[in-house]
């Protein structure tokens, strides 16, 4: 049977075949929210507080055990097409005090394809199969990419977006690394910008960049990469929040930032350039 597909990550939907129920047809932003928070948390019950919590934070109505009601009532209607003809174990399941998510057991939910994505291609790159590894860390990429539930905030949605954007640095990385393997340093050194771009306070990124660039017989590039680096890691040190906040994904991996960088990091430039500074 076709699996049913449910996307939270960017867009969402859910679909098997031709029955398909959009973002649009989800009941407005609260809706969305308790969807999405649902399918995350669909392994066990969920108590009614949580729920509320998650729908409306600090924002919720002083009847919200009656407006909870209301909305997954709305939730189960906009479900009901696709449950009537293509998906009937798809409910919204209600014990005391609790909710729950059924969905069927051939499912694919993008956020945990992305998660076993990620894994996956490290299992395929520790058994050599670099080709592979490369195939599903581009998926894990793609999924994580999309973001979640864009332009609202909450702490659940800040965690799994701090979820993503590990998965995401985290293939990229095992693309890089596989490009390498590969002998396609051209694409790997391509990678290897778009890495450091995306979390420059990630070391690892700017060894990946060396490597490349060394791999392409431009070791003397391994100075400028080192340089900047220096600069960011120094810029961060000094004024930490702007450099945090700029990128998309960026994090503080560096709690000795605004120092130098690693002595790794400083061994490789000099293995590649055989410079003694």
């Amino acid at each position: 049977m076709t699996p049913l597909r449910v996307r939270v990550c960017g867009r969402l939907s859910l679909d098997r075949g031709a029955a398909i129920v959009r973002e649009a047809d989800l009941p407005a932003r609260q809706g969305r929210r308790l969807w999405v928070f649902l399918v995350l948390r669909r392994r066990l019950p969920v108590p009614r507080d949580e729920i509320a919590e998650a729908v409306w934070g600090d924002d919720a109505p002083d009847a919200w055990d009656a407006a909870l009601n209301a909305l997954v009532s709305r939730l189960r209607a906009a479900l009901r097409p696709l449950a009537r003809t293509a998906a009937p174990d798809v409910a919204i399941q209600s014990d005391v005090g609790r909710y729950a998510l059924a969905l069927p057991e051939n499912v694919c939910v993008d956020f945990e394809r992305a998660r076993w994505g990620r894994h996956e291609a490290d299992r395929l790159f520790a058994r050599g199969e670099y080709g592979a590894a490369l195939a599903e860390a581009r998926v894990a990429m793609e999924i994580a990419g999309r973001g979640l539930l864009p332009g609202e905030e909450a702490p659940w949605i800040q965690g799994h977006r701090r979820a993503l954007a590990e998965m995401h640095v985290h293939a990229l990385e095992c693309t890089v690394e596989s490009e390498l393997r590969r002998g396609r340093p051209e694409i790997a050194e391509r990678e290897a910008e778009a890495l450091v771009a995306l979390d420059p306070l990630r070391e690892e990124g700017y060894r990946l960049l060396m490597r490349a660039m060394s791999a392409r017989v431009h070791p003397a590039e391994a100075g400028r990469v080192l340089a900047d680096c220096r600069r960011v890691f120094r810029g961060a040190g000094m004024n930490p929040a702007p450099l945090i906040l700029r990128g998309r994904f960026a994090s503080p991996r560096r709690e000795q930032a605004g120092l130098s960088p690693s002595p790794e990091t400083e061994r490789l430039f000099r293995q590649i350039t055989g410079s003694t500074r």
